[in-house]
């Protein structure tokens, strides 16, 4: 168990020598749950919902064995991460210098939003293939010409055009794969205004999480990026690393889990301030889905070596550092 998530309204953690007690709160109206024990060893990561509670003596520990701590909001924001100090500063101050330097800024963001759109076109081909009555060769054929393009980009500024446009022939053709019942529609972030866009503003929102508590772990700053602009409480490095994860990640884990029915637009879902959002049984159904998919080993295209998404987010972090302090030569993850 990776990840320890904290979700349902009233469910409480404390600390029990070397677990964490888990005691469930009340979902529905159904009958209370025995309470749980998870071994520390067990725990890479917790998340937990603001309306959950957990001890300050379980965050101590937690804390001390360099576990992290995602605290999200109701409406499915990162509200803080709780984790102990930076290990070092010069990899942080290599960082700053770098950021100065256009051409390895550049370099790095090619990489990245090449391999976002060439995971996203993997996508569409394979979700196309167990669709005939949808078209997706103009879109794969559209794409692949725009991942080539990345590569003459002269400026941030040209590979975000080609990034923009990449994603709207993207999410046009990937919404056409929903089923009538849970229509796309478009992409919707804040809010989202249907299930398919809570599911992936949702999932985008931890994959973020995710990737800002590797980068403090490895010793850089998850808010100095080389390609997201900076901005207050925006973690650009995160935001920068995740991207070629969304596709294979969060866009495939949506429309799956719409198209097999196990989260329902009316039974999983609840509309709040104006958007649309999982609710508690619905968190609970993604939360087991999410955790699949990040601990599904698969064989790694680059170094044909049995991996995990999780892992490749951790091994890409890395990847960044040696980057930055060595200069070594960076590949991006890039989809099977």
């Amino acid at each position: 168990m990776p990840s320890l998530i904290l979700s349902t309204p009233g469910t409480s953690a404390s600390l029990i020598g070397e677990r964490i007690r888990v005691e469930p709160g009340r979902s529905n109206g159904d009958d209370p749950q025995p309470a749980r024990d998870i071994h520390l060893f067990d725990i890479e990561q917790v998340v937990v919902s603001a309306s959950a509670q957990i001890s300050m003596a379980a965050i101590a520990e937690l804390l001390r064995r360099e576990i992290p701590v995602i605290i999200t909001s109701w409406n499915d924001d990162v509200i803080g991460i709780c984790q102990p100090p930076a290990p070092n500063n010069v990899a942080r101050l290599a960082q700053y210098k770098r950021t100065d330097d256009r051409q390895f800024a550049l370099a790095l963001a090619i990489n990245w939003v090449e391999a976002k759109i060439l995971n996203s076109r993997r996508v569409l081909q394979r979700l196309a293939s167990n669709r005939d009555d949808v078209d997706v060769t103009p879109q794969i054929l559209a794409l692949g010409e725009l991942a080539q393009h990345c590569r003459r980009a002269t400026s941030a500024d040209t590979l975000r055009g080609y990034e923009g446009t990449a994603a709207g022939r993207y999410f046009e053709t990937y919404g056409s794969f929903y089923p009538e019942t849970a229509p796309f529609e478009r992409r919707s972030r804040r809010p989202p205004h249907n299930a398919p866009n809570a599911i992936l503003s949702y999932a985008y929102t931890l994959l973020a999480a995710e990737a800002e508590c590797i980068i403090h772990t490895c010793g850089l700053d998850a808010t100095v990026g080389f390609f997201h602009e900076p901005a207050d409480r925006r973690p650009s490095l995160a935001l920068d690393i995740m991207e070629p994860f969304r596709a294979p990640l969060a866009d495939a884990m949506a429309l799956d889990l719409i198209s097999h029915g196990t989260l329902h637009p009316q039974h999983h879902f609840e509309p709040r301030n104006g958007g649309i959002y999982l609710n508690s049984e619905g968190k609970k159904r993604f939360f087991v889905a999410y955790e699949k998919r990040m601990e599904r080993e698969f064989t790694s295209e680059q170094t044909q070596k049995r991996t995990t998404i999780r892992g490749e987010l951790k091994n890409q972090v890395i990847a960044v550092k040696k980057a930055v302090l060595d200069g070594e030569p960076f590949e991006p993850f890039i989809m099977n």
